[in-house]
């Protein structure tokens, strides 16, 4: 990739803006936005500051018309006009993020936190609920594809077959928590030629006691982990005998996972044991369920987590639309080559693009 490749990614973006009022390419303004929130910039004041600090290394880079930098404001105004699946999608396709057949996708809804709207004359923006986002995350490769809005007066059970459908792929396992196990979404993805795992709870009330009565294990995984003061052993079964098991779509493995977990403390040991149930529609052996159950949860500690955690999403004031969507695909591009560049702690990866403009370009491939 050379200089103005970032710019060109956004090329098939239309520019909405009147012609007499573009003072600054579109491109650059949103190329300048995905720099600074990489960078680590939580809002527009913040990635003010960024391109101030940065001026003359950033007109070297960029080269642009008139040898200015937009404003903060100016890419405000034109964030205002993207449509944030449409610069997500860019991105994806630029930096290759797509899903691999026989990969696992874990899917997981979050509420941003302080994303509500309660303002009645706000002129961008009507007021709103708290906005909730269903994010995929590529499992093995430890990549997040662009996340799909849940509709306002809907909730993430409609969410994740429009997401399904959205992405149109074919080959990849679909993992989910309890509330996405539904007979509809299993039998969509069984027709798209795709697989599902999903975790059984209470909202399936009829098929799990079904699962847990007679549940006989037939194959067994054991593993043991240690780390962050505590040990856990694990141990996951397989049946596929279905004879006293109501039909489901696509069903061809019920997976049962006990784990016992020893958190030490400095007075005390503290044990805790767990068993959960899946459904799936693979036949895979119980270690390569056992893995892709165990990395569905990457979702949760190395997507929701690091966004909230490192990169400040729940405590965000943006409330406007659709700049609260810009932001969450922006962060999920930032953690993308974050990986891609080889950093396994966010947080360090993060300061190391604050502080060095070289190091920034360098993580996307600008050098």
């Amino acid at each position: 990739m050379s200089q103005p490749a970032i710019m060109d990614a956004f090329g098939e973006l239309p520019d909405s803006r009147r012609p007499e009022g573009r003072r600054h390419q579109y491109s650059l303004c949103l190329a300048l936005f995905t720099l600074a929130v990489t960078a680590g910039n939580r809002g527009f004041l913040a990635i003010g500051d960024w391109l101030k600090s940065y001026r003359n290394q950033l007109l070297e880079l960029f080269k642009p018309e008139r040898n200015r930098l937009p404003s903060y404001s100016t890419i405000r105004r034109v964030l205002l006009q993207t449509d944030e699946q449409s610069y997500a999608e860019c991105l994806s396709r630029f930096f290759k993020i797509t899903p691999q057949p026989g990969e696992t996708l874990a899917a997981d809804g979050k509420v941003l936190k302080h994303s509500f709207m309660r303002e009645t004359d706000n002129p961008h923006c009507q007021a709103h609920p708290a906005i909730m986002m269903v994010t995929g995350y590529l499992v093995e490769r430890g990549l997040i594809l662009p996340p799909h809005e849940v509709e306002r007066k809907t909730n993430e059970i409609k969410a994740l077959p429009q997401m399904i459908e959205q992405l149109a792929l074919v080959g990849v396992v679909f993992a989910f928590d309890a509330i996405n196990t539904q007979k509809k979404t299993a039998q969509l993805i069984i027709e798209s030629e795709n697989d599902y795992l999903g975790a059984l709870k209470g909202n399936q009330r009829g098929l799990l006691a079904e699962v847990k009565e007679h549940f006989e294990p037939e194959k067994t995984f054991e593993s043991l982990d240690k780390g962050h003061g505590r040990i856990e052993k694990r141990r996951v079964s397989i049946c596929r005998d279905f004879s006293h098991i109501r039909a489901w779509p696509g069903l061809k493995t019920l997976i049962r996972v006990e784990s016992e977990r020893a958190q030490i403390h400095p007075d005390m040991i503290v044990v805790t044991q767990e068993t959960r149930y899946y459904i799936s529609s693979l036949l895979e052996d119980v270690k390569s369920l056992a893995q892709r159950i165990r990395g569905y949860w990457g979702v949760e500690n190395k997507v929701h987590y690091v966004r909230d955690v490192t990169q400040g999403e729940d405590a965000s004031r943006i409330r406007t639309t659709p700049l609260v969507g810009l932001f969450v695909q922006a962060r999920n591009i930032a953690l993308n080559l974050y990986r891609e560049y080889g950093w396994t702690n966010m947080a360090q990866a993060q300061r190391r693009c604050a502080q060095s403009l070289e190091m920034l370009m360098d993580v996307f491939r600008m050098k």
